[in-house]
């Protein structure tokens, strides 16, 4: 395996990043026809309603992953599409609720109060509530992820980019696939998908999955597992040809996930703390908890797309109804800190309920000018009963009978409007301008009661009851000049701004704390990239420098001593570079490659001057990925298809404070897949994740000097048999 240094100068020498570009309406675009395979390798362009265009024509950093590419890289959900994207990170301190980084910038909070800095969209419909978007990833068209501030076409909350998941539409051709996995720890998954015709002039298409696995982690205190999945997920799409010039897509999905043991989590720095190592210190599959913990999910919507044809413009008008029930149980310090008399546990149950409507108009004519404007209008309801139970450090100092249980009752309800706009002038054969912009207006009215006995912890130092309400406004510009060669290269140059609305602490220790807002978000980025290509496009090259500048960025804190636990805000500086590079170098061999550069650093903090000079949290240096795709064509029409890539993430801080307790050590992944198609529909594949068994964590926080990892996943092995029909 290479070593750090060799790794940084492979990927530099590259030169790597995913900065391919979807112009005006990537998310806002037909994806009947924005897949293309050609006769080895998947193809992506994006159709922005009748204007097709590659990737590499449109100015905007951006990693697409293709239905091919999800496929063959064995992406189950979300956090596998990370390790394939620059500049994109995923932290799980619960598994259902993902929380992601892009440049630096996300959000680690699940209060009502809070907002996600990057937005995620499933067809078009922006997912608000950390997790509304975790499900298994199949059936999938492509995943974009936007880097950088979108503040101008996409919708609330994108400071730090969007990430937008396109499910595959109905086929006017009947189709289906029905595929089987069996893995280790006794994966069970079964997939299928029917489409093609119900009626005259409608289409349908309806896809499910179903997913069991045993976990990994035992406990060694209760003798459970931990970490057993069980997960469900199931979509319709009914697709109504009611004219020439009009269509309607309906569209409906359903998700229930069930994890035993989501924290689970392992001891790290005791014996710095008490002299001596923990039992299960070095253990990462064995764990030592009071309580086993599990978290259980049901997520369901319903949206609407309808398009109008009016010759000369396009009406599109989405509307969309999403729903989330969420329940959560973790022991935070199980038994690690007996010795000191010291446990927490959380449990929480919340429920949202958000309507959306997007109405867009642009124009269909050929010509040097391209426009998009439109309306979005967004309400979304949440309520959360939140506690923080120190009760059992009463029982570890011998004290019976007595209670330590912090309850937050919280909801918030947020009313959202934007007006927004961009366009686009080619002004000669060289030089291109856009121009565009958004202005938001949010209103949130927040309530909690909070209640119970005082919190050994501090969690909670008074009962109190409090509700508010304010209102925050902004105006987003964007600017983009380019220049394209006379072979079609481009360089670009951007200047955009992001924002993402204030709002209340929902866990408040005092009601003053609680009735305080926070204050907005605002990103103003500056970004210059280009995209090349070579040897009659056999290589290509896109490449992408930033500095971002963040004002007021939100970040969830914890202090112990106090009790303290809010939302505070600090400026922040974020600089880096993203680069990609794909090479076809036989007819059947293709190379690829990513890196990203990320210097992160606080310049105020308005709680604690000792995190000024921090890396942001969740932010690793250096991160990237290599591998390659090999594909023989056999006589017959059979096809192998072998790819093989090493993910690699720099160190990273899972705190504001940098707290070497709370860190995960640089560390890369080994993938493999191989999978062989017949002419008659048949596919057999066989894959391995974490080929190294490479011991890492992807969430920590530390609690007097001791921390507490949530492990990742172990070397894992698996065996499909898909059959389409």
């Amino acid at each position: 395996m290479k070593t750090l240094s060799q790794f940084k100068l492979s990927a530099l020498a590259l030169t790597i990043s995913t900065l391919t570009i979807p112009s005006v309406t990537l998310a806002q675009d037909n994806q009947n026809e924005t897949d293309v395979q050609d006769e080895q390798y998947e193809t992506i362009t994006v159709t922005s309603n009748r204007r097709t265009k590659s990737l590499n024509e449109v100015p905007m950093a951006v990693t697409a992953l293709g239905s091919m590419t999800l496929e063959r890289a064995n992406v189950l959900d979300i956090e596998d599409v990370a390790g394939m994207t620059p500049g994109f990170s995923i932290s799980t301190y619960n598994p259902v609720t993902p929380q992601p980084y892009i440049r630096g910038v996300g959000t680690n909070s699940s209060s009502v109060g809070d907002d996600a800095s990057v937005g995620v969209f499933i067809d078009d419909v922006y997912a608000g509530r950390a997790g509304g978007f975790r499900s298994d990833m199949f059936d999938i068209q492509r995943v974009e992820v936007l880097r950088g501030p979108q503040g101008s076409l996409y919708g609330r909350n994108v400071a730090g980019g969007a990430i937008s998941v396109i499910t595959k539409d109905p086929t006017e051709f009947f189709e289906a696939k029905v595929k089987g996995t069996l893995g280790s720890y006794n994966l069970m998954e079964l997939q299928g998908m029917v489409s093609g015709p119900v009626a005259d002039d409608i289409n349908g298409r309806f896809a499910g999955s179903i997913r069991q696995r045993d976990g990994w982690v035992d406990n060694v205190y209760t003798g459970n597992e931990l970490r057993d999945q069980d997960n469900k997920s199931f979509r319709g799409k009914l697709d109504f040809d009611l004219s020439q010039s009009a269509d309607l897509m309906l569209i409906a999905d359903y998700a229930k996930d069930t994890l035993e043991g989501p924290g689970a989590r392992s001891v790290t720095h005791y014996d710095e703390v008490f002299g001596a190592k923990y039992p299960t210190q070095d253990e990462i599959d064995q764990v030592d908890l009071y309580k086993d913990g599990s978290t259980d999910r049901e997520i369901f919507g319903l949206s609407a797309n309808l398009t109008v044809d009016l010759d000369e413009h396009l009406f599109t008008s989405i509307t969309a109804y999403r729903e989330q029930d969420y329940y959560f149980f973790d022991d935070l310090t199980g038994r690690y800190l007996r010795d000191a008399g010291l446990s927490l546990m959380n449990d929480a149950s919340e429920t949202s309920k958000q309507i959306t409507q997007e109405f867009r108009l642009q124009n269909l004519t050929n010509g040097p000018f391209e426009w998009t404007a439109g309306v979005y209008l967004f309400n979304e309801e949440i309520e959360r009963l939140e506690a923080w139970d120190s009760t059992k450090m009463y029982e570890l100092q011998g004290v019976d009978n007595m209670s330590s249980r912090g309850v937050w009752d919280a909801a918030n309800e947020t009313d959202s409007y934007a007006v927004f706009g961009e366009g686009s002038y080619r002004l000669n054969d060289n030089w291109g301008i856009t121009l565009g912009g958004r202005y938001t207006y949010d209103k949130k009215d927040f309530s909690v009661v909070a209640s119970g006995a005082p919190d050994l912890l501090g969690f909670l130092q008074e009962n109190y009851q409090v509700a508010k309400e304010k209102s925050w406004n902004s105006f987003t510009p964007k600017l983009t000049v380019n220049y394209f060669s006379e072979q079609g290269d481009m360089v670009y140059l951007t200047l955009s701004e992001g924002y993402k609305a204030g709002g209340y602490n929902g866990i408040a220790a005092t009601e003053q704390a609680a009735g305080v807002p926070f204050d907005q978000e605002k990103a103003r980025n500056y970004e210059l990239g280009f995209k090349a290509r070579f040897f009659d496009k056999a290589l290509s090259l896109n490449g992408a420098a930033y500095f971002l500048d963040y004002t007021d960025l939100q970040n969830f804190t914890t202090d112990i001593e106090t009790g303290e636990v809010r939302t505070a805000t600090g400026d922040a500086e974020v600089k880096g570079i993203e680069l990609d590079a794909n090479a076809f170098i036989t007819d059947g061999l293709r190379m690829f490659a990513t890196y990203a550069y990320t210097d992160s650093e606080f310049t105020s903090f308005e709680s604690d001057a000792s995190v000024v000079g921090n890396r942001l949290a969740r932010t690793p240096e250096h991160s990237g990925s290599i591998g390659f795709n090999y594909q023989w064509l056999f006589d017959g029409g059979y096809t192998m298809d072998w790819r093989t890539d090493v993910t690699y993430q720099d160190d990273m801080f899972f705190s504001v404070a940098n707290e070497e307790t709370a860190k995960t050590d640089s560390y890369a992944l080994v993938n493999s897949n191989l999978t062989w198609e017949t002419m008659d529909g048949w596919e057999f594949s066989v894959y391995g994740k974490n080929l190294t068994d490479k011991e890492y964590i992807v969430h920590s926080f530390s609690l007097t000097g001791v921390g507490f990892a949530i492990q990742g996943e172990p070397r894992t092995f698996g065996i499909s048999v898909a059959k389409s029909f």
